[in-house]
């Protein structure tokens, strides 16, 4: 039987959910204290850099997600279906895929990176940084994007807790190397490219071995045989994700450049300082509805409509409890936070702290909005996913971006995200509303 067959309580669902959860929030960690070096030992300058250069990473990210998403949604509703041959072909060809085209995409970045990273808001003085940093990354785009991949089905396995210990362990092998790299060896932002680069490739040994040397779990690495039906219908249903990190690339390059327009690299160092901050504390929100993601489609193949209506129930108020809890934790760890950044740069570090404040409000609602389009691509309806995740990101909050700081400048900027927040929430319930009987809910 499936590990992915269980009694669904509010116990049984955090429990399940936790090794992933806790698996974000240290990747989190790890990434601020990646930043927290990079600024130490190359200054704020560098982490501009960092943060422009996202985006670029960001495209091959959101190829990964996509078939991560889409992909062990259809897999786990295979299993549970009773498919297990079929999802077995189909994991494999989905990774093979996946590999195959994030390779692609490298090559193409790096061929056009120069006028690329220009185009993102790099000045003259930040060039340099950003293509010593994403270079790199770039390079090890192939093993980092089949590394996601292979978590993500370690957890439709019913093994998060091995998802979790492979996360972390890339995280420390990332900080260790930082330090090395940073502050022994001397190597710049470089060194921090090539040590997040390796870091977060170990997770792809851990997979492959698992998966492909093991070979004992339900899934397993199987001779690639193309499945084009499968690998469309991942890209459909997770083409919400997808939607959501391009355009979250989007809207970087445009506040980027917003805050290098209203308060030059000081501002683009502040906003970064904030969405370090905000990646941490909505870690919690993505493990949880990654984490509880197989266990809806799992039940959804299997036609067990009481356990996804249960589900659903108790994930809404597991939300509701994350969302004050995280906005209480932000407006205490704002300052010492944004001190470990701004060291040395005391106006970095007053526009952070105000931005901040202003910004937390944007932690009471975005776990709704994070749920609804894991909700709704966990139940291979990638066409709701996607609208939700089109007008969360490219609608309200582009849309907030441009209009707001016109009449209030650089606090429109930090007012952008919570107001786009509170209009995809609405739109999300109004989803729910329309699309439950659908779902047996």
């Amino acid at each position: 039987m499936s590990r992915l067959a269980r009694e669904i309580t509010y116990r049984s669902l955090l429990r399940f959910a936790a090794p992933t959860i806790l698996s974000f929030v240290f990747l989190n960690i790890y990434f601020i204290i990646d930043g927290v070096l990079v600024a130490r030992a190359v200054g704020t300058a560098g982490l501009a850099a960092v943060n422009i250069t996202m985006p670029v990473f960001g495209v091959m990210l959101a190829l990964a997600t996509m078939m991560n998403t889409g992909g062990s949604a259809l897999i786990a509703s295979l299993i549970g279906e009773g498919k297990l041959d079929t999802a077995r072909k189909g994991f494999s060809f989905l990774l093979l895929s996946c590999v195959a085209g994030s390779a692609l995409l490298a090559a193409l970045a790096l061929l056009f990176l120069r006028p690329l990273v220009g185009i993102l808001g790099a000045d003259a003085g930040l060039l340099p940084l950003c293509e010593d940093y994403i270079i790199p990354l770039v390079i090890s785009g192939p093993f980092i994007m089949g590394g996601i991949i292979l978590d993500g089905f370690l957890i439709v396995e019913g093994r998060p807790m091995l998802s979790m210990a492979s996360s972390l362990f890339g995280g420390f092998i990332n900080i260790a190397l930082d330090y090395v790299f940073l502050f022994q060896w001397g190597m710049g932002i470089e060194g921090a490219g090539i040590a997040s680069g390796i870091g977060y490739s170990v997770s792809a040994l851990i997979g492959l071995f698992y998966f492909g040397v093991r070979r004992k779990g339900t899934l397993r690495l199987v001779r690639p045989v193309p499945h084009w039906a499968i690998l469309r219908k991942s890209a459909s249903n997770g083409v919400s994700e997808m939607v959501s990190m391009l355009s979250g690339s989007v809207v970087i390059i445009v506040l980027n450049n917003t805050m290098m327009g209203l308060a030059g690299e000081n501002g683009v160092a502040a906003i970064s300082i904030a969405q370090y901050v905000e990646e941490l504390l909505t870690s919690a929100y993505l493990g949880y509805a990654e984490g509880v993601a197989p266990l809806m489609s799992y039940n959804h193949g299997a036609r067990d409509f009481e356990k996804v209506r249960r589900i659903f129930r108790f994930s809404l108020r597991i939300v509701a409890a994350f969302g004050v809890f995280t906005f209480l934790i932000s407006l205490w760890v704002a300052e010492p936070v944004v001190a470990a950044f701004a060291e040395g740069s005391e106006a970095v570090f007053q526009m952070a702290v105000h931005g901040f404040h202003i910004f937390a409000v944007n932690f009471l609602f975005v776990g709704f909005n994070i749920y609804a389009s894991s909700f709704f691509t966990a139940l291979n309806d990638g066409r709701i996913s996607a609208l939700l995740s089109f007008c969360h990101t490219l609608v309200f909050m582009l849309g907030m971006l441009l209009l707001l700081p016109c009449f209030f400048g650089v606090d429109g900027v930090w007012l952008a995200n919570p107001a786009a927040e509170i209009l995809a929430m609405g739109l999300s319930f109004w989803m729910f509303r329309e699309k439950g009987k659908a779902y047996g809910m």
